[in-house]
């Protein structure tokens, strides 16, 4: 009985122990640009999330995103659908899309902050299709603009002579 109490105790400090060990990635730079979505005038100001750490600090501890902002995450090769986000010290609810090789939207959520300081327990939203980028904005936009998966996002196109975007 003491062996299986002492090997439950370890156990649950061997636990305790990996979470207290991740911490929040530093702050980063993020290059700008802009994505149009189809149906939608305003260009979307994107911040790129490009490397390693980028992707991993996304838009933890943000109190706000502008109305038309977001950021895009790319990566250089095919995703598996089961690779997810969370949004582990992330303080504002936001929209996901995760995005084709030619941009075509193929699944969506409404992500909320995960108010855990143990990154194990906050909720990872995994599309179930391979994708290629992802694309965060603030919740409900995508709703708002009717936005739906098979809809393409388009980024850095060429906006017209009045900056919006062209693809409507």
């Amino acid at each position: 009985m003491i062996k299986v109490a002492l090997i439950g105790w370890l156990s649950a400090l061997s636990v305790s122990a990996v979470a207290q060990q991740w911490s929040v990635p530093e702050p980063q730079n993020f290059e700008q640009g802009h994505v149009c979505l189809e149906g939608v005038e305003q260009p979307i100001t994107v911040e790129f999330a490009d490397s390693m750490a980028q992707q991993a600090r996304g838009l933890m501890q943000r109190t706000e995103l502008g109305e038309y902002s977001g950021m895009l995450f790319r990566y250089p090769n095919q995703r598996p659908g089961g690779s997810g986000f969370w949004m582990y010290q992330t303080l504002i609810p936001l929209d996901i899309a995760y995005l084709a090789k030619d941009g075509s939207i193929v699944k969506t959520f409404t992500m909320m902050p995960c108010g855990s300081d143990d990154p194990r327990l906050c909720r990872s939203y995994a599309p179930g299709e391979p994708y290629y980028n992802v694309l965060e904005l603030n919740a409900g936009f995508l709703a708002k603009h009717d936005i739906r998966m098979g809809d393409r996002v388009h980024i850095n196109p060429p906006l017209n002579e009045n900056e919006q975007c062209q693809n409507n």
